[in-house]
């Protein structure tokens, strides 16, 4: 009784398995021996022919065969396997064989405990993932009259961390490519398992576009090869760049968006003064909110909604300072320009009203006086020998004026040539006064019809107000 023996299985039932042990008769190990592992037929457990380690428990069968335990032979094993790793801090190999609450249950040859918090460096979240999965532990604890075993695989992976984190940063220096493992996102960044050392990668350093969070460029155990842009080995600090380790998209970009050019772009962000438009991957371009639109200045929210899509023109381009100047509102004077083309069949464009031309001259920075004094004045006598009067057909004859009389004073005649005047100061009339009735018939209406003052009413009014003239009546 209590022998340890090998035998050889000669035949596996749901009752139990036979062994040839060398004695007169056979031995048998009943189910509920067999193993400490759950199972529904021994033959998940043993096969025919087979040799097994068994324990003689000195009692027999109904059928007069010597009754046999191959459960403790196991445990006997499995227990001095245990106490001899934890003794000496050695490694062993196991499968893990079921997740239950606060750990996993490893099979050692006897049930041992891996507690969640030793199974990984950083907690693990769903400890399913690794049921079935030969796992490195070590014993933390061994308490064989309680039937007691405690695992540890984080201890293992630390020790295991320390020992290639030397030979890892022999191998890193500034502007490396390497490869590594995403293995936690934050608000402010990716960290990067480099093979036993982690790195940092900034959210302004994960793509050459707009990124608000992380997850939008990288994912966790996502393999990556970023560039090494700053180290400290002393307090083993690596900041990584994911972006550097690709073309940079602005190296070209001069080339790519010509000035003058239409494009179609993405509307990414809204500030107070400016909008930020993709127009392609990793380069953006603004528009200030005098750009945005033709008239008054409107806030960007006004005008455009964040992932909108839109045609802007470009107006300048600073590649230098990573910077594109471009225009919501002359995009869409190109847009009129094209379609006045293609309905009239010629290739001029649309015709600018006074109003345009001064607002775009104030925009430049001039004054409307600046405006008047730079126009070169004619001379009347030039001015008549070039214009051509048309011929009228009067449908009366006009009656001859009657000769002057002669005064005591004659009135002195003016110079032939009096030379360039200056102007005067005063409002400058836009139109002829038919021209201006009918107009102001229109404003009167359209003022009427909207509440608000019409936009020429707004220019003279400004144009006036520049001379220091009062308005016309």
């Amino acid at each position: 009784t209590g022998d340890r023996i090998t035998g050889r299985v000669i035949r596996v039932d749901k009752e139990g398995v036979m062994v040839d042990i060398g004695y007169k008769s056979e031995g048998v190990i009943p189910a509920e021996e067999l193993s400490h592992l759950r199972f529904e037929h021994p033959s998940e457990i043993v096969s025919e022919g087979q040799e097994v380690d068994v324990v003689v428990m000195g009692e027999r069968s109904e059928d007069g065969n010597i009754l046999l335990s191959k459960k403790r032979a196991d445990l006997e094993q499995a227990w001095q396997r245990v106490i001899d790793a934890y003794e000496k801090g050695t490694v062993i190999e196991a499968t893990c064989v079921e997740d239950v609450k606060g750990g996993l249950i490893i099979d050692l040859g006897l049930r041992g405990f891996l507690p969640a918090s030793q199974v990984d460096i950083r907690p693990v979240r769903d400890l399913s993932e690794y049921v079935g999965e030969v796992l490195r532990v070590k014993i933390l604890e061994v308490d064989r009259p309680k039937r007691k075993v405690v695992l540890t695989r984080r201890k293992v992976l630390i020790d295991e961390k320390e020992k290639s984190k030397s030979e890892v940063l022999k191998k890193i220096y500034e502007g490396a490519i390497i490869k590594g493992k995403v293995v936690r996102l934050t608000n402010f960044g990716a960290f990067v398992d480099l093979g036993g050392v982690d790195g940092l990668i900034h959210i302004s350093e994960l793509s050459w576009r707009r990124v608000k969070h992380p997850s939008e460029a990288v994912k966790t155990g996502q393999e990556v090869e970023v560039a090494v842009i700053k180290m400290d080995p002393k307090k083993e600090r690596i900041s990584l760049s994911l972006k550097q380790a690709l073309p940079d998209p602005w190296t070209d970009v001069k080339n790519r968006f010509k000035e003058g050019s239409v494009f179609e772009g993405r509307v990414t962000k809204l500030a107070k003064k400016y909008a930020f438009i993709e127009l392609a991957e990793g380069v953006e371009g603004v528009i200030p909110i005098v750009e945005l639109a033709e008239g008054k200045l409107l806030k960007p929210e006004e005008v455009l909604k964040e992932n909108q899509k839109v045609k802007v023109k470009v107006i300048e381009v600073r590649p230098d300072q990573r910077r594109i100047v471009l225009s919501l509102r002359q995009a869409a004077h190109e847009a009129e320009d094209g379609e006045y083309r293609k309905f009239s069949g010629t290739s001029s464009g649309r015709n600018f009203t006074f109003g345009e031309i001064v607002k775009a001259k104030m925009r430049e920075g001039q004054t409307v006086n600046d405006m008047v004094t730079e126009q070169p004045v004619k001379k009347e006598r030039d001015e008549a020998s070039d214009v051509e009067t048309p011929e009228i057909e009067a449908e009366k004859e006009i009656p001859a004026l009657p000769p002057l009389e002669k005064t005591e004073e004659a009135l002195p005649s003016p110079p032939l040539d009096p030379g360039p005047r200056e102007l005067e100061p005063g409002p400058i009339p836009m139109h002829s006064p038919l021209e201006d009735k009918l107009v102001d018939e229109a404003d009167r209406r359209e003022e009427e019809e909207s509440g608000e003052p019409t936009e020429r009413a707004l220019l003279e009014a400004e144009v006036n107000a520049a001379f220091g003239g009062e308005e016309r009546e």
